[in-house]
């Protein structure tokens, strides 16, 4: 009989763990299936340096990462990208190819460009979706007329007198009788953070003070009782409310970290009945870990961390035996699991015109060498922003995972700041809390990309008539790149078509034009969608989500650079100019020009004779070298050139005297300015619709041993920049430069990520004087 009782306890013991593991099992799906849906990668903007002045080249590199492993993804193939100023003004809109998950290219600031901040935003198939809630992929940069006269302006602004003050409980509650930590952080107007202090009064006695510790953000510990109120009141009076008092519930508190465990607090009230929890770790959008326990009064819970991805934020929910979530903690982890970049110079200075040297090694958090993909600029520190926060670090750890706005991000990665650790767990408490109200077995799906990686279009036809003649089967449609170079692309029974990314390198430079192969008697027509129009009309409902930052000073200019600027052929470039004629004619590329050309041959009267010096026939009445009647008739058979917009050419005028004989009556000399047609205008006469292709590609010049010995003087100050320096396998890679004519100190920044999910930044300065035995000779 006792065997028997014995082996009925085995079977409910087995049926309870099975129905525990279910429900686990259940858990972790309803969780996997939620974080599924958030976008598959992101994108990070690293430029050649912070300030830029009006007439130079900006250069960029796009990361784009697989946004849970932070592997370089291969999803999108596209880089669309724009340039808007702090009225939300569009100053650049172009597309990039990304190449295993790398984009890199150049924009030019143009000479009238007004001063000012500028925000470059970047958007890929896979990174941007129509529920996408708030713009993470962005870049800051500012924009001088001349970097000499370049004043710094703070973004912290005057107080109106009202600050912002949230009050923050870990875990979401105050529950009465249980042990609660609550942070604080103060903001002013424009979320720049304020120093405070003051006092916590319970039913209006002096309780505690507290005080900021960290960026506008504080914590204090104290036990709340039910039917008190409770209230802090800063220093200068002003005072905000605690939320009410739980009269029961349950808590979460993160007792201890440690490089492999962490260590949970989870208490109840008292009096309510023994039930099973469970707390939930998830990274990235990864569940990670799942712990389950039977809670009385309180009791301690160990996560290991063998099973989460790496450094940054991992979540901590917890769920009641019915799987209500009711409270949630974020805590940051594996802060030195990171690539370490160490860059070196051959020599902390170097003259002018010298050929520097820089090499750079990339390890592990173990000092194990890392291959890794790094994007390396040297530059005048003239042209650094400190007051530009963000970092690859800050953009993947911490802007891309928490909601709002950061108030300088990089500061928790400085290894000179020995209170970052500290400080990141109160980022943790303040910027990522909230109140727990999310059903776990609901989700808002990010939906099908909203992007094309190549051009979307639909041929249609005018006549519906005609259209039944023409056969339901593919059709062909032209592809045209700005060189005049053709492919051909077939349309699907519907009339859709795609061209693909392949085929937009293939024809990169400038813009796509698309003509359909049918015959006009069908009247057909290309219809484009273009991404962009997509991209405008949705990010004017998105916050930007960029890194907040203090009134940091600009370092002073330690020189006057007032010497031209040296292209790679030592011929001196003058500031950009566009040449222009009359009648706003501008410049166009080949395939356009093409066009015009056949509009001014088809359309135009006028034509150029080969009789020397080459006469301009019937472009003005009766001005002609071969008239129809005469002693001069008789048919031109010879070759009838086109006449070139701006060459001056000579016309003649014949008048027949009485006597029949045909005599010169005018001779003159004149530019010959042909007919205008606009882009739009030859399109449509050609049936031609157009869409942007891949932006043109052009290399960062880098003058060579023969080029720095020109006389001509050299005033780069970005004396490096490559997008594509690969560690080898010993973690090195090792580059040279020659230095310019200026005299002053230059930075050499790195970052990059490496093939196992790290990333990182590295930096070094050296010195740059001028050579006064070169000057002297």
């Amino acid at each position: 009989m006792k065997k028997k009782i014995f082996i009925c306890f085995l079977a409910l013991g087995y049926m309870l763990y099975a129905h525990a593991q279910a429900d686990l099992d259940t858990l972790a799906g309803r969780i996997t299936e939620r974080l599924r849906h958030h976008a598959p990668e992101t994108v990070y903007l690293q430029t050649s340096k912070g300030i830029y002045e009006t007439g130079e080249d900006l250069w960029f590199k796009a990361y784009q990462l697989d946004a849970q492993t932070l592997l370089f993804s291969a999803l999108s193939q596209t880089l669309y990208l724009e340039i808007r100023g702090e009225n939300d003004s569009l100053v650049w809109q172009e597309k990039y190819p990304i190449e295993n998950g790398v984009a890199e290219g150049h924009v030019h600031i143009d000479k009238e460009l007004p001063p000012g901040d500028y925000f470059i935003e970047a958007f890929t198939s896979h990174s941007f979706h129509a529920d996408s809630n708030q713009l993470s992929s962005v870049r800051k940069i500012r924009v001088v007329d001349n970097i000499s006269g370049n004043a710094h302006t703070s973004d912290t602004i005057a107080l109106t007198g009202t600050e912002h003050f949230s009050i923050l409980p870990e875990g979401g509650n105050l529950v009465h009788g249980l042990p609660a930590r609550v942070a604080f952080k103060a903001t002013d107007g424009r979320g720049n953070p304020m120093e405070v202090s003051g006092m916590l009064y319970e039913n209006g006695r002096p309780l505690q003070p507290f005080s900021t510790l960290d960026a506008g953000m504080g914590v204090m510990d104290f036990t709340p009782g039910k039917g008190k109120t409770y209230h802090m009141e800063l220093t200068g009076g002003k005072s905000h409310p605690l939320q009410p008092i739980h009269a029961e519930g349950i808590s979460l508190r993160l007792s201890g970290q440690t490089k492999g465990h962490l260590l949970f607090t989870v208490r109840q009230s008292a009096g309510l009945p023994r039930q099973p929890f469970y707390l939930l770790g998830q990274q990235r959008g990864v569940v990670c870990n799942i712990a389950r326990g039977m809670l009385g009064d309180s009791i301690m819970v160990k996560i290991l961390l063998d099973d989460f991805l790496g450094q940054g934020i991992a979540q901590f929910t917890l769920f009641t035996h019915d799987m209500k979530p009711v409270a949630e903690r974020l805590v940051y982890l594996f802060p030195e699991k990171k690539l370490n970049i160490c860059v070196t110079t051959a020599k902390k200075a170097y003259f002018t015109r010298e050929k520097a040297e820089v090499t750079i090694r990339v390890t592990d958090e173990d000092g194990n060498p890392v291959q890794a993909n790094l994007g390396v600029s040297v530059f005048d520190e003239a042209y650094h922003n400190p007051a530009n926060p963000a970092n690859i670090l800050s953009h993947y750890h911490l802007s891309t995972q928490l909601k709002g706005k950061i108030y300088n991000p990089a500061y928790y990665f400085d290894e000179d700041n020995k209170d970052r650790r500290e400080a990141l767990d109160l980022l943790m408490l303040t910027q990522g809390w909230r109140r727990y109200v999310w059903d776990a077995g609901t989700f808002i799906p990010c939906g099908e990309a909203i992007l094309a990686d190549g051009i979307s279009g639909r041929q249609t036809f005018k006549s519906e008539r005609k259209s039944r003649d023409v056969n339901s089967g593919e059709q062909l449609v032209q592809v045209f790149g700005a060189e005049g170079d053709a492919r051909f692309i077939w349309t699907d029974s519907a009339g859709y078509f795609l061209v693909e990314s392949d085929m937009l390198r293939e024809l990169r430079g400038g813009y796509i034009y698309l003509k359909p192969m049918l015959g006009e008697e069908f009247t057909p027509q290309i219809q484009t969608k273009g991404s962009f129009h997509v991209i405008d009309s949705l990010r004017k409902i998105k916050p930007r989500n960029y890194p907040l930052t203090g009134d940091m000073p600009q370092p002073e200019k330690k020189y006057e650079a007032n010497i031209p600027v040296m292209s790679g052929d030592s011929i001196i470039l003058l500031d950009e100019f566009t040449v222009t004629g009359t009648k706003g004619r501008v410049y166009r590329d080949k395939f356009m020009g093409g066009l015009d050309n056949m509009a001014q041959r088809n359309l135009n009267p006028a034509w150029v004779c080969e009789c020397p010096p080459g006469y301009l026939n019937d472009y003005q009445p009766g001005y002609t070298h071969h008239p129809s009647g005469g002693a001069r008739s008789g048919k031109y058979d010879r070759k009838r050139l086109a006449p070139v917009h701006g060459k001056i050419y000579r016309m003649i005028k014949y008048e027949p005297r009485e006597d029949g004989v045909w005599y010169v009556e005018d001779i003159q000399e004149i530019e010959y300015r042909g007919p205008y047609y606009s882009d739009e205008e030859l399109m449509r006469m050609n049936n031609i619709q157009r869409e942007k292709g891949y932006y043109g590609k052009r290399e960062f010049y880098q003058p060579d041993e023969f080029d720095i010995l020109s006389s001509v003087p050299d005033s780069r100050n970005t004396l490096l920049w490559d997008p594509g320096v690969v560690t080898d396998e010993n973690g090195e890679a090792t580059i040279s430069f020659y230095c310019s004519d200026i005299n002053n100190k230059f930075k050499v920044h790195v970052e990059g990520a490496g093939g196992n999910g790290l990333l990182g930044t590295g930096k070094k300065e050296f010195r740059v004087m001028r050579n006064v035995k070169g000057l002297m000779e």
